[in-house]
């Protein structure tokens, strides 16, 4: 009968100054975590603002043609945010570790040790960013565009100051350091001029076939699929090359770089059809 009174004299007892002392810095803690975390966020949508400013920027006043300015931005805007995320988690990360009571100062020192000792591996990373710094500075390349650089070529579909994505003609995906890329051809940057060379029998007149392709470019630059991409007039420069049974008739056609392709192969097919219906014998000889 006397244990109800005794505990509700013990749970009524007033809490001891270590105990309150205990309470305090627990609260303290977490308000200075939540104080981190609420820094970290601030930082990340002041960086994100900064970015997309940036990224809005160089799409209204950067130089080039509007597609260019696109593949720029949006390159950018990636290594930038890929960039700010990192550094704002890493200084998140230590200033809450330090409120923690963990001494940060050994692992810095035995970090710093193992960077000396990791010196070689660490410079070929070093490397490949101050090549991702150098790719945007001089603007090298963009996501969208086609490249050929250390032995791949195909479109790129990501970067970073780390490494660039190239997806290459039969969909396989190479991931590239950047500093292996000593040299990099951008095959859509400015304009480019698609050369169709068409092997003609040796026993056809020359005049004629000429003539029967010009006819034809005239319909083909009329066409919508290359027109908005035609940058001048699609010519036939003549004859290229003579050889065993045949000679080679050479075209132009100077274009968009990023639709060089599709308009040379709609130039092929006007051109074959064109010789097929004049009755031009295309030449069989190899």
């Amino acid at each position: 009968m006397n244990l109800a009174p005794q505990a509700v004299i013990q749970w009524g007892q007033p809490m001891t100054p270590g105990t309150e002392r205990a309470a305090f810095d627990l609260v303290t803690l977490l308000i200075r975590l939540g104080v981190i975390v609420a820094l970290a966020f601030l930082a990340s949508r002041a960086a994100a603002l900064l970015i997309g400013r940036t990224e809005r920027t160089i799409r209204r006043e950067g130089k080039g043609a509007p597609e260019d300015r696109e593949r720029r931005a949006r390159t950018i805007a990636a290594a930038m945010r890929g960039a700010s995320w990192l550094l704002i988690l890493t200084v998140a990360t230590l200033m809450g570790v330090r409120e923690l009571g963990l001494d940060i100062t050994p692992a810095l020192a035995a970090a710093g040790g193992f960077g000396v000792a990791a010196g070689v591996g660490a410079q070929a990373l070093v490397r490949d960013w101050l090549a991702g710094v150098f790719i945007i500075f001089e603007n090298q390349f963009a996501v969208g565009d086609v490249v050929r650089a250390a032995g791949v070529s195909g479109k790129v579909e990501a970067f970073s100051l780390r490494h660039t994505e190239v997806r290459d003609g039969d969909g396989s995906l190479h991931f590239v350091p950047n500093g292996e890329m000593r040299v990099v051809t951008n095959l859509t940057k400015s304009g480019a001029t698609p050369l169709i060379r068409i092997p003609i029998d040796s026993q056809e007149d020359p005049a004629r076939a000429i003539r029967a392709l010009e006819a034809m470019l005239t319909e083909f630059r009329e066409d919508p699929r290359v027109k908005p991409y035609l940058l001048d007039e699609p010519r036939v420069l003549g004859v290229e090359d003579i050889g065993p049974g045949q000679y080679t008739l050479i075209l132009r056609a100077p274009s968009m770089a990023a639709n060089r392709w599709e308009v040379a192969r709609v130039l092929r097919l006007y051109a074959l059809e064109r010789l097929r219906a004049e009755k031009v014998c295309l030449s069989t000889a190899r």
